[in-house]
């Protein structure tokens, strides 16, 4: 009898419904068993199939060994059994928001003030060098502030790596422990029995010379500021061997020195700077300056971490080349010199500033968000109005408010923006390593 399931050579010359036809009469069946037929049919396959993979063994999406699979194979019973969406999805809170978009609010107002000082100078309301006074007065005393706080985590962060030498002495004391005497024996650092060492040396050491190598170690890691028992984030400060100040002292100095080279450098180069852009119009000073101070605003670094280095280059260079237009519309060189020196101050200095006191304080942080605000308002006001005690008080009412509502209105349109959010993750993606680092 023919195989059903195989071809003929004269079934290329039947149609359709005549090898169906011929296909029934084959297998002895009527014409209305065909729906019966094309579901054993299928049962067969689904069958065949199974028994194949059993054959052939479950699917594994390893690559370190061979499998019975081609490369372009795909299980697709498996396939979308480990679909996730939205796994690491952490819903928004409207006071978390609220918080985290004071850092935003501390900016905008910083380039308002700058803004203010500069219309206010440049319109004589003002005298630079009473702004540049003021700025370099609480410039001092944030540098004051921060220098405190340094010293007080260099001061946990030695104390963390005496206690963590501490542990390492009491641990060779004691020995190790019964689990691992036997993993220690091949390492040939302790014996079963505790009384001998071995550190690559042919002789005998004794547990005595072993705690007091250890304790000098210790000593010296302290002396000379190393940071291998501290936690991670913490750098020593520059030590330099030859000299007779402290660590401290020595990075105080080289910030007296870094100021006094920059006070140095503007006051030489501020009579260039008056003449820089003579022959441009105010027009096209005003457009550049708008649009270096919005580049600004839109690439700072507002998420960035805590540290002595300097905020974004794209941010920073951008507002120091606004102030610089700026100032070579200024009419003498002291009005130039002061403008320069306070951009410096509000977008180089001052961030670092904020950001410390932020990781350090969040109630310093909201006052002085609170007293940016408020300045930034009054300002704002005074200089649309031409100044005034009224405008200043309508400023500060309505600039708060119209800020609070700002804040509000973004953090409920970002929570409500959230269930759109649709990240799918699945066994298509790439594999993640996971990196544990030797102090964890």
């Amino acid at each position: 009898m023919p195989d059903p399931d195989r071809l003929a050579p004269e079934d290329a010359f039947y149609k359709p419904a005549q090898r169906k036809a011929r296909e029934h009469s084959l297998l002895g069946v009527g014409a209305g068993d065909g729906a019966a037929l094309g579901v054993r049919r299928r049962k067969d396959k689904d069958r065949a199939r199974s028994s194949s993979r059993i054959r052939q063994g479950h699917y594994k999406k390893l690559l370190w060994f061979k499998q019975p699979f081609p490369d372009n194979y795909t299980d697709e019973e498996t396939f979308l059994d480990h679909l996730q969406r939205n796994p690491r999805l952490q819903p928004y809170e409207f006071w978390s928001l609220m918080a985290d978009a004071t850092v935003i609010v501390q900016h905008i107002a910083s380039v308002a003030i700058f803004c203010c000082c500069f219309v206010a100078i440049f319109q004589d309301r003002v005298s630079p060098l009473s702004v540049v006074s003021w700025a370099s007065f609480c410039t001092v005393l944030g540098w004051a502030l921060w220098d405190y706080w340094m010293g007080q985590e260099e001061a946990v962060a030695a104390n963390q790596s005496q206690d963590n030498h501490d542990d390492t002495i009491e641990d060779t004391l004691n020995g190790p422990p019964d689990g691992a005497s036997k993993e220690l024996q091949g390492l040939g650092l302790a014996m079963a029995d505790g009384t001998s060492f071995r550190l690559g040396h042919s002789h005998n050491t004794s547990v005595t010379s072993i705690t007091s190598d250890v304790s000098i170690n210790s000593r010296l890691d302290l002396d000379t500021g190393s940071s291998d028992g501290a936690p991670s984030g913490y750098q020593a400060p520059y030590v330099d061997p030859t000299s007779s100040l402290s660590p401290r002292n020595q990075q105080r100095l080289a910030t007296a020195k870094s100021a006094l080279l920059i006070y140095a450098a503007l006051l030489g180069l501020s009579p260039i700077l008056k003449s820089l852009t003579r022959s441009t119009t105010p027009d096209s000073i005003w457009a550049i300056s708008t649009w270096l101070l919005c580049m600004n605003v839109v690439f700072f670094d507002y998420g960035g971490d805590t540290g002595t280095h300097l905020p974004a280059s794209i941010s920073t260079n951008s507002a120091l080349m606004a102030s610089t237009v700026l100032a070579s519309r200024l009419p003498s060189t002291t009005h130039v010199f002061s403008l320069t020196l306070f951009s410096i101050e509000v977008f180089g200095l001052f961030p670092i500033f904020r950001r410390q006191l932020r990781s350090t304080s969040w109630h310093g942080h909201f006052v002085l968000t609170v007293v940016l605000v408020i300045s930034a308002s009054g300002g704002v006001f005074m200089t649309l109005a031409g100044g005034g005690r009224g405008a200043w008080i309508a400023g500060v009412i309505l600039g708060g408010f119209f800020t609070f509502l700002a804040m509000g209105a973004c953090s409920w349109w970002l929570i409500g923006m959230q269930k759109y959010k649709n990240e799918i993750h699945g066994p298509w993606d790439p594999a993640r390593p996971i990196i544990r680092r030797r102090w964890d």
